[in-house]
C-alpha cells in the first residue's frame, strides 16, 4: 500500500469522478485508474462503483475512506510538527556535580530570553563521565575543568580556587586566610566527589595534618549543610559559597579553571551565543573569585 493510492482514493471521492480526480492531481487518467486497481487488489475488494459521470463508495470503500483520511490527516500532522522542529535547535550540556547551581540557572534564564528558539537541557555528571559523553556525543556541550578535555573546542571562564568553608560560629570565621597547619584535628567534611579532593588530601598527608572526618558525603547540598551546622569544615570550591563562612588557604595552592568545552558539531551560531551568555554571567564569577574572601561569602556574583 502507497500513500498516493490513499490520495488517489481520497481526490476520487472529493471530485466525484475520475476524471476530476485525474485532473486535479495532475496525473492522467489510466496512471489514477491502475493505482486504484492495485489498491482494490491489495485489500480484496472494490472501492467504488463505475457510474455515469460519477463514482460511487462501496461499502468496504466507505470503511476504508474513513481510515485513509485519518491516516493521511496523520501525515500532515507529523510533516507539520517535523517543518516546526526543523527552526528549533536542541543542545544538551553536560554539567559538573560540583558546578554551582546559580551560574547554571542563570545561563539557562539568559539564554532563552535572547535565543527563544534553542531548547537547553542538562546531564550532570563527573569530569571523566563528561568526557565520555563528549566523545560519544550524548551532550553538545560541557561546562567542566580544563584538565578534563580532549578535541572540540575549549573556552576558559573563570579560575576557581579551593578555599576553606567554615560555619560564622567557627573559630576560623572571620580570618582572611589560614595555614594547612590551622586545619590539624579539625572534624571535617569530606566532600568525596570533587575533582580535587584527592590531590587536596594528598597535600595534607605530605605536610602531615590530620584531620577528623565527620561526614563523608558526594552531594554538595548536603556537605554545606553540615558546615552551616558547625558539624565540621570543609574544602571545596569557592564558587560553591553559599551562606557560609569562606576562608583562603595560603599554602593550599589548589584551584581548578572552569569553562566550556564545545563540540565540533555545534551550530556556529548556537556556539557563539552559548559562549557570549556565559562570558556575561562568568565575568563578576571570576571578580568574586580572586578577590579577598568575604565574611559569610554567599555566592552573589552567580546572582548578578
Amino acid at each position: 500500500m502507497k500513500f498516493q493510492q490513499l490520495r488517489y482514493l481520497l481526490a476520487v471521492v472529493d471530485a466525484g469522478s475520475i476524471t476530476g480526480a485525474a485532473r486535479c492531481l495532475n496525473v492522467t487518467q489510466p496512471a489514477l485508474s491502475a493505482g486504484l486497481a492495485a489498491l482494490e487488489t491489495e485489500l480484496g475488494g472494490a472501492l467504488i462503483e463505475r457510474q455515469r459521470g460519477s463514482v460511487r463508495l462501496t461499502d468496504l470503500g466507505r470503511r476504508f475512506h474513513r481510515r485513509a483520511q485519518g491516516i493521511m490527516q496523520e501525515c500532515e500532522r507529523a510533516k507539520a510538527e517535523f517543518q516546526r522542529g526543523l527552526a528549533r535547535s536542541f543542545v544538551n550540556m553536560g554539567v559538573l556535580a560540583t558546578f554551582p547551581m546559580a551560574f547554571i540557572l542563570d545561563f539557562l534564564r539568559r539564554f532563552k530570553e535572547s535565543n527563544p528558539n534553542t531548547d537547553v537541557s542538562f546531564d550532570e555528571g563527573d569530569p571523566m563521565t563528561l568526557l565520555s559523553w563528549m566523545s560519544r556525543g550524548r551532550v553538545d556541550a560541557a561546562l567542566t575543568v580544563s584538565d578534563m578535555v580532549d578535541g572540540g573546542e575549549w573556552v576558559p571562564l573563570f579560575q576557581d580556587p579551593l578555599v576553606l568553608f567554615c560555619a560564622p560560629s567557627h573559630r576560623f570565621a572571620g580570618e582572611s586566610s589560614i595555614r594547612l597547619a590551622d586545619l590539624a584535628g579539625e572534624p571535617f567534611v569530606l566532600r568525596r566527589h570533587c575533582e580535587r579532593a584527592r590531590e587536596a588530601n594528598d597535600i595534607l598527608n605530605a605536610r602531615g595534618v590530620r584531620v577528623a572526618s565527620t561526614l563523608r558525603t558526594d552531594q554538595d547540598q548536603r556537605a554545606l549543610e553540615a558546615v552551616r551546622a558547625g558539624v565540621g569544615v570543609t574544602v571545596a570550591p569557592r564558587s560553591l559559597a553559599r551562606d557560609v563562612e569562606c576562608v583562603l588557604i595560603d599554602d593550599l595552592g589548589l584551584r581548578r579553571t572552569v569553562g566550556v568545552h564545545m563540540a565540533s558539531w555545534l551550530e556556529p551560531g548556537v556556539r557563539d551565543a552559548m559562549v557570549a551568555t556565559l562570558e556575561e554571567i562568568a565575568r563578576p564569577f571570576a571578580d568574586t573569585m580572586e578577590g579577598p574572601a568575604k565574611s559569610g561569602e554567599t555566592g552573589r556574583a552567580a546572582r548578578g
